[in-house]
């Protein structure tokens, strides 16, 4: 559970430090990876969740996308941390503790490549 915190804090404190760095539809791109139909089955078999968990995640990623593009169309950057919020805990909801573990390990680690993307984009 400790660890769990640490991830969270720690995914929190580095979306808030970045953002000043990019927009934020930019920022907030790991929700509509999450949202693609391939990335989300991938993600709900390296979770071991049955279908109805993998259903009521992808229910979460569409709505989770739904907030994200409120909060755009109002240039609201409260709003876009809600949407990361809103799926971060709504998922925690749905998994076992393990299965929620092993999704925020790959929810940072896409978060982390999609950051390291607009950064070699930058560099160009």
């Amino acid at each position: 559970m400790k660890r769990l915190s640490i991830l969270l804090v720690a995914i929190v404190a580095f979306s808030i430090s970045s953002f000043a760095q990019q927009g934020i539809g930019e920022q907030y791109n790991v929700l509509w990876v999450l949202n693609n139909t391939s990335t989300a089955n991938d993600i709900a078999k390296y979770v071991n969740a049955s279908p109805e968990q993998a259903q009521e995640m992808n229910n979460i990623y569409y709505a989770s996308v739904q907030r994200l593009t409120e909060a755009l169309t109002s240039n609201s950057k409260e709003k876009a941390e809600n949407a990361l919020y809103f799926n971060i805990a709504n998922v925690k909801a749905v998994l076992t503790p393990t299965q929620y573990r092993k999704y925020l390990a790959i929810l940072n680690k896409t978060f982390y490549s999609q950051q390291v993307k607009f950064e070699s984009v930058a560099d160009k």
